[in-house]
């Protein structure tokens, strides 16, 4: 849970409101068929409460939220004093792959597009290596980024239409502010790695 939190909160999409009923942000369809007599559906939201804190995530005990069961959550059954610590390739798939996680990405990248100081590669990885680890970042790793993010915008320049459609499929909700298409979607390239780094996720 704080991990999604952490995520959404860089990303800029956090939404800060307090109390009220709990919200059902994207999980994948059919998780909750035939978890009970009551035939329960699940309403994704399509508003700002998609990105609430987890604490107001629906939790059904016969079918938790399932990126928070990759990440050790208790089923609430007990109580439990200290939760499990764990690195498994589940985990990994979930942050790079789960949609939820994707449009955060998404966001993330539209942020660094817009906010950062200068419109240099440079200038943005700094900017976003500062918000998301919260420290500069090292000459090997601006090295590393700014070659990963030239092979994406080369990549998108020769193929628009995969830009496009990448960002399509990226979120249906989130309306990226930034209109340059090849671009954004290679910063969402990079906005991905930035969020699955070890100090990311583990030291956040």
């Amino acid at each position: 849970e704080t991990i999604r939190d952490q995520a959404l909160f860089v990303s800029g999409l956090l939404s800060t409101e307090m109390y009220g009923a709990p919200v059902m942000p994207y999980q994948p369809p059919g998780v909750w068929n035939q978890t009970g007599r009551n035939e329960p559906v699940w309403e994704e939201q399509e508003d700002s409460n998609r990105w609430r804190r987890g604490v107001y995530v629906v939790y059904r005990r016969a079918a938790p939220y399932p990126s928070f069961v990759n990440f050790d959550a208790p089923d609430r059954s007990a109580c439990t004093v200290q939760r499990s610590r764990t690195n498994t390739s589940t985990q990994a798939l979930t942050l790079l792959n789960d949609p939820a996680y994707v449009e955060m990405a998404l966001a993330l990248a539209d942020r660094i597009l817009c906010e950062a100081p200068g419109e240099d590669s440079k200038s943005r990885i700094e900017y976003a290596m500062e918000l998301v680890v919260g420290r500069p970042a090292k000459e090997r790793e601006l090295e590393t980024l700014s070659e990963a993010l030239e092979e994406q915008i080369a990549l998108f320049a020769e193929n628009p239409n995969e830009a496009a459609e990448f960002l399509e499929s990226s979120s249906e909700y989130y309306k990226p502010v930034h209109r340059d298409k090849n671009e954004l979607a290679a910063w969402l390239f990079v906005a991905n790695v930035l969020l699955n780094l070890d100090e990311t996720i583990t030291k956040g």
